[in-house]
């Protein structure tokens, strides 16, 4: 995929194993939408950090803040990086298998342009980028089974119950947000050496 690297939107794609698991799905609707969303808005200037679009001040739903994850295979472990501040557009290309599943034909080839006109490339380079993404996910799938197969798990069941939490970045209400999730017993602390052994920091 170095080919691609220049790209400033491209696809997201995560790990089977953690589909559905975010921390803000753990965190109030007051804490999300009303303190940590309106800082975003405001430190990331209500523009879209890809595309740099800057919607009317009335039609702030169009920016998303999107979630900058890795993810701890052997600990089961979404790793919150950072947030970001996206628009709809940038956002549903981001999470493509979902937007291939609720949006029409036409609204996927409008993606298609908006990726074209961000990345400032050709239709053809798209599909190219697309191939190439399928071949990768293909791989990466083939490592998910051999990575269930070795911790003895049945093959096809979402092991989401298990799934924690470790918040890495510096985002806003970060102390607030870690005591809601120790809470609800989904917060997973790294300590200082596995945080230096894993370059977690």
């Amino acid at each position: 995929m170095d080919e691609f690297a220049h790209y400033k939107l491209k696809i997201d794609a995560k790990p089977s194993m953690f589909h559905g698991k975010t921390v803000r799905e753990n965190l109030t609707d007051t804490l999300w939408r009303k303190k940590i969303r309106a800082a975003i808005l405001e430190t990331k200037k209500h523009r879209c950090a890809i595309c740099n679009y800057t919607p009317h001040i009335n039609d702030l739903r169009r920016l998303h803040v999107h979630e900058i994850e890795e993810y701890d295979f052997d600990n089961g472990v979404v790793k919150l990086l950072d947030l970001d501040l996206i628009c709809i557009d940038c956002h549903s290309f981001h999470h493509f298998k979902r937007s291939q599943l609720v949006l029409t034909d036409n609204q996927l080839a409008n993606l298609a342009k908006h990726f074209c006109n961000v990345n400032n490339c050709t239709m053809e380079d798209y599909e190219q980028y697309r191939q190439i993404l399928k071949e990768k996910r293909f791989k990466e799938i083939q490592e998910e089974i051999k990575r269930e197969l070795q911790l003895k798990k049945p093959l096809g069941i979402k092991h989401n119950t298990d799934i924690k939490f470790a918040i890495l970045g510096d985002i806003p209400y970060k102390d607030l947000v870690i005591e809601r999730l120790k809470k609800k017993g989904v917060y997973y602390e790294y300590d200082n050496s596995q945080v230096k052994d894993k370059g977690l920091s």
